[in-house]
């Protein structure tokens, strides 16, 4: 059954991964301006991310409770 699973992660398209600058530049497909992009990758630590994880790391950002 491994090999099953194996083939399927394999037939499975990967993300495309893009820099820090690229996804900046692209801010409007997550609706948020330029300096939340740029803040919410750096404090994340992330020089490089797919698009998914991108989103997921600026609505965390978005989301965080001020103190």
């Amino acid at each position: 059954m491994a090999k099953k699973e194996e083939a399927t992660a394999q037939k499975l398209p990967q993300e495309q991964v893009y820099t820090a600058e690229q996804l900046t530049e692209a801010c409007h497909i997550f609706g948020v301006r330029r300096e939340i992009v740029v803040v919410a990758l750096r404090l994340a630590g992330k020089k490089s991310a797919t698009v998914t994880e991108a989103r997921t790391i600026i609505d965390d950002f978005k989301n965080k409770e001020v103190k």
